[in-house]
């Protein structure tokens, strides 16, 4: 065998091993989802418990997501902690028709439980 044929042979070698050793590509799947809605297209559930309502398009079918005491409520987007249910819902209804409003709604897709809210009030402040 001439020194070509080796240096093949041995690279084939090398990839088959490397193919072999490499682990199996895990499977991947979607842990969460977002909304990014306009004050227009969600309902904001009163209670710790119930459903929130989104509506993506005037003629589209509701569709319900689960909230739950889990759920996480910011009244701003770098908001840390949450401020809870209350103080989103108060600066929800502050901030009345404000240009620009958006609600950015994370929840699992598997269960439709909401995972967090958060308001989003454009300037960058939360409405008092």
């Amino acid at each position: 065998m001439n020194s070509t044929a080796k240096h093949l042979a041995r690279s084939i070698l090398v990839l088959v091993l490397l193919g072999v050793s490499l682990p199996a590509p895990a499977t991947l799947r979607t842990i969460e989802q977002a909304y990014e809605l306009t004050r227009n297209q969600v309902q904001l559930p009163g209670a710790s418990l119930g459903g929130l309502t989104v509506r993506l398009c005037p003629t589209c079918s509701p569709i319900v997501l689960r909230v739950t005491e889990a759920t996480e409520w910011f009244s701003a987007p770098r908001e840390q902690p949450p401020a809870g249910q209350a103080a989103v819902l108060a600066a929800f209804a502050a901030a009345g028709n404000t240009p620009g409003l958006l609600v950015y709604v994370y929840y699992e897709p598997q269960t439709l439980r909401v995972k967090r809210i958060v308001l989003d009030v454009p300037g960058g402040e939360t409405p008092q």
